[in-house]
């Protein structure tokens, strides 16, 4: 990870930045609010990319960090440490914020009031010729699992090393780049027969 300082050098961060000091973690879990703003500065960017990629609308975006550090604070006394950062904590509350959002959010419309939907958006084909490779990635993503999707996630989207990426989900780095082989072969056999 790097950061560039006010006198535009950049500077390379330890990975132990990726997670506050636990000092910072106990005072928060005591109630020290400010230790919890510590804790949001340091990590709400990489939260709110996470979330983007998942939901593809900033507003949205914005709206589901908010919520998952509301639910951080109320959460934090139940933190406790099991060989995954911080961040790590916060990833899994933000996957479960989306599938919450998901669940609630999905389209419903009353059978009298479906007529003339299909007018309002675009055609079948104008779809298929603007989007058929996206569509198809993203549909041949759904069929990997969790951990291969939030691997693919931090790498390509956050732009993490494997190291990186190994210590916010508490696994070495062989094991991050198994998963990410294994998911980009899979990745590719199942565009390979969506496409042929």
């Amino acid at each position: 990870m790097t950061v560039t300082v006010a006198n535009m050098h950049t500077v390379a961060l330890p990975l132990d930045t990726l997670a506050p000091i636990p000092d910072v973690i106990d005072r928060a879990r005591n109630g020290d609010a400010a230790a919890f703003g510590e804790i949001y500065d340091t990590h709400v960017d990489s939260v709110y990319r996470y979330l983007l990629y998942r939901v593809r609308e900033p507003s949205d975006a914005e709206d589901l960090t908010s919520e998952v550090f509301t639910r951080a604070f109320a959460n934090v006394h139940r933190y406790r440490w099991q060989g995954k950062s911080f961040l790590a904590w916060l990833y899994t509350i933000a996957r479960n914020a989306v599938t919450d959002r998901r669940r609630r959010d999905r389209p419903t419309v009353e059978l009298d009031n479906a007529h003339g939907l299909a007018e309002e958006g675009p055609t079948a084909h104008d779809r298929a010729v603007l989007g058929e490779e996206v569509d198809a990635l993203r549909g041949a993503v759904k069929h990997l699992t969790g951990e291969q999707q939030e691997v693919l996630v931090l790498r390509f989207v956050d732009d993490l090393s494997s190291r990186e990426v190994a210590d916010i989900l508490g696994k070495n780095e062989g094991a991050i780049r198994a998963l990410q082989f294994r998911a980009l072969g899979r990745l590719r056999r199942i565009l390979h027969d969506q496409l042929t």
